[in-house]
């Protein structure tokens, strides 16, 4: 059985993606989250493993463990397909393949320890990896793959259902241990909604027989999950302890537990791009309703049978006695149970958001839990089945019809892959000619930077470049080094002061700094980057330095001004963490600034801030004299000296003073009061001026060291 639906689930894939008319080196998506995803694929294949790559994050390499996307089981997976195929595109899609198949695999084997008959559990679990929001979202968000989720649903419904005997140390236990035990080396949405749906089961199991040894079996999972999650975690809290956390990094706030919280609307919506008339007119009111909040959410579809499966089991808590008269009604009532729990939890104004008010933010994308809905929901689906029809040969017969109907309804979900395949190809495919040309120009090892400046991870593109945008020619490349992305805040540091360089300057500190050439994204620029690269080329007689071009970039050969090239000081400054204004006398003139937070306190500061422990101070600080962005913004607690990262994007500053020169004047730091005596202190800023001639000093802010 287990072959057959393997095969079955690859034959069934190579039609939904219309296989037949598909090049596989070609990535199923290419942009926004799919790159940082493809990012951490390809440092496993290239490197063995992901934690650190040192073909990107130029000059010193990317520790990747600085963002704690810790997808663990997941690349391990990569790396068993890399052993086998080495293109990491293609590598990174057969991955994908296999999880389809592994989700399906795992989806079934759960259900049929459930107490559902193979054959409903083999239609029930097909369906499930072709799942709506696993063609939607896992295509382009590797880490929210959902082949270990039908195993924390298993064990839930088990202890939902008040009846642990039926697991409790046997084989199905075993299992589900292992299923559970992988799901904590994963990217943590999956182990934190596993743990909630297991708390939410033993209570309920609990209340309902009283069995002290269901309270036992559930705090060995759940302990399970919470120490693996631990230990997942442990070499990003190594590697923050280590570096320090990185700042540009943006904190998760309250409000985004709602933002990007689960609506039931969706759940039951058609799904997207849908081909059946009286689904598309469906699908077209609710574009005209213009609903609020219309996010990532849109992709938790259950699929038509799904949604089935989802009303019945709203129904059966509604009138319980229906229930009663199926066989394993146990079940029915625990999935019912669990799915009213996950709804609560994840819906816009749940608990989810109670939770991120009182407790923690971190999670904050509560539509996510739509998979662990999906399985309850098909796994009703197969029990109802297998209750009203007890032939044999007609439950085969209904549960084949189920199959065809809902394949054919969930295979609308592949369509925007497809449609987007051949302009994908074309894209990678002047991109590798341009990689290639590269290549064979420069010398392996060499390190190119990548022009315009944009952060990561919380890249919200510019102009006509997407989020992410700048790991594309990473990704095709072999041989070079790349300057994004800028997670640490050393490397964020240095590449914020190239980014302060007049265009002019650029070139020779950068050379200076080992850097062999300078890739413009065009696209990153509202006048397609002309004016930048009038600049950059302003010394030169010809073209000759140009060593790439497409409609999209223009590289630049820096190398040949190493040997007349200055000592990078200002650059080497910059990454070594010195603060920038040590050295030079104070400015005449005030500065113009704005101090937006210290630690939680913000404007206006009544009483003075505390600090506690490291405090993030941001802000924004320009040059009043010059009228552009400073060299460098400094905080100053008493005597002593913190250095800041500054010049991130601050659109707003530039739009309300109209001075487009004020666009990267945004400041954070972070103070560490170890050592600082408790009690009253003051901080001031000092905005080093443009040419580096002198600093503003801003007036003595009070604040107080706890």
């Amino acid at each position: 059985m287990i072959v057959g639906q393997s095969l079955l689930i690859a034959a069934l894939l190579f039609v939904f993606l219309r296989g037949w008319d598909r090049d596989f080196k070609v990535p199923l998506r290419f942009s926004r989250d799919s790159l940082s995803g493809a990012m951490q694929s390809k440092s496993t294949v290239d490197n063995g493993w992901w934690w650190f790559n040192p073909k990107v994050g130029a000059p010193f390499g990317l520790d990747e463990l600085q963002y704690p996307a810790n997808s663990n089981a997941d690349q391990a997976l990569v790396w068993v397909v890399s052993r086998v195929i080495r293109d990491p595109s293609t590598a990174i899609n057969f991955t994908w393949f296999l999880m389809v198949v592994l989700s399906g695999l795992s989806a079934t084997w759960c259900m049929s320890k459930l107490g559902v008959s193979r054959g409903s559990a083999l239609v029930a679990g097909t369906l499930f990896a072709f799942t709506p929001y696993a063609l939607y979202r896992n295509t382009g968000h590797f880490w929210l793959v959902i082949y270990l989720v039908p195993f924390a649903c298993t064990a839930a419904l088990f202890l939902a259902s008040g009846r642990p005997d039926r697991w409790y140390w046997g084989r199905p236990f075993i299992g589900l241990l292992i299923g559970c035990a992988l799901i904590a080396f994963n990217y943590a949405y999956y182990a934190f909604f596993g743990c909630f749906l297991l708390i939410v089961a033993s209570l309920v199991g609990f209340i309902q027989d009283r069995t002290p040894r269901l309270l036992g079996a559930a705090a060995l999972v759940v302990a399970l999950i919470c120490g693996g999650t631990i230990l997942n975690l442990a070499p990003s809290l190594h590697s923050w302890q280590q570096r320090g956390k990185p700042l540009l990094v943006a904190e998760k706030t309250v409000a985004e537990s709602e933002i990007y919280g689960l609506k039931i609307r969706q759940l039951v919506s058609p799904g997207l791009w849908h081909r059946f008339p009286p689904f598309s007119a469906w699908l077209a009111r609710e574009d005209a309703a213009a609903f609020p909040l219309e996010t990532e959410n849109r992709s938790s579809r259950l699929g038509l049978v799904g949604a089935l499966g989802f009303l019945a089991l709203l129904g059966l808590l509604f009138v319980p006695r229906l229930g009663q008269k199926l066989r394993g009604h146990e079940m029915l009532t625990a999935a019912s149970r669990l799915t009213l729990a996950a709804v609560l939890l994840g819906t816009i104004g749940g608990f989810g958001s109670l939770f991120s008010l009182l407790i923690s933010p971190e999670i904050r994308a509560y539509n996510r839990i739509s998979p662990f809905i999906t399985f309850f929901s098909l796994t009703a689906v197969a029990l109802i089945l297998d209750s009203l029809i007890r032939s044999r040969t007609r439950r085969l017969v209904t549960a084949l019809s189920i199959a065809i109907v809902g394949l054919a309804d969930q295979r609308a979900a592949a369509v925007n892959v497809n449609a987007t395949h051949k302009e994908i190809g074309a894209e990678v495919a002047s991109l590798r000619n341009l990689v290639r040309d590269l290549e064979s120009h420069l010398p392996a090892d060499a390190m190119v930077f990548e022009l315009p400046f944009r952060p990561y991870p919380n890249d919200e593109g510019f102009a006509r470049m997407q989020p992410y945008d700048l790991l594309k020619p990473y990704l095709l490349s072999h041989t070079l080094r790349w300057s994004y992305p800028p997670l640490n805040n050393q490397q964020a540091r240095l590449q914020l002061a190239a980014g302060l360089l007049a265009p002019q300057r650029l070139p020779r500190e950068l050379a200076a700094a080992g850097f062999a050439a300078i890739l413009v994204d065009r696209y990153g620029y509202a006048d397609n980057g002309a004016a930048t690269l009038a600049a950059l080329q302003e010394q030169q007689a010809d073209r000759g330095d140009v060593i790439g071009e497409t409609p999209r970039y223009v590289v630049l050969d820096i190398r040949r001004l190493t040997s007349a090239a200055p000592p990078s000081s200002f650059l080497s400054r910059a990454a070594s963490g010195s603060p920038a204004s040590a050295g030079i006398a104070a400015c005449t003139a005030q500065a113009l600034f704005v101090v937006e937070r210290i630690g939680a306190a913000t404007p206006p500061f009544g009483e003075p801030p505390h600090l506690a422990g490291e405090v993030k101070v941001s802000g924004w600080a320009v040059d009043p004299v010059a009228q552009t962005t400073g060299a460098g913004v400094d905080m100053l607690i008493d005597q002593t000296l913190f250095q800041t990262i500054y010049g991130t994007d601050r659109g707003d500053v530039s739009a309300h003073f109209q001075q487009p020169a004020y666009r990267p004047s945004g400041f954070i730091g972070a103070v560490r009061t170890t050592g600082l005596a408790k009690g009253p202190h003051t901080l001031s800023l000092r905005v080093v001026s443009s040419d580096t001639g002198c600093y503003y000093e801003t007036p003595p802010q009070p604040v107080v060291v706890d």
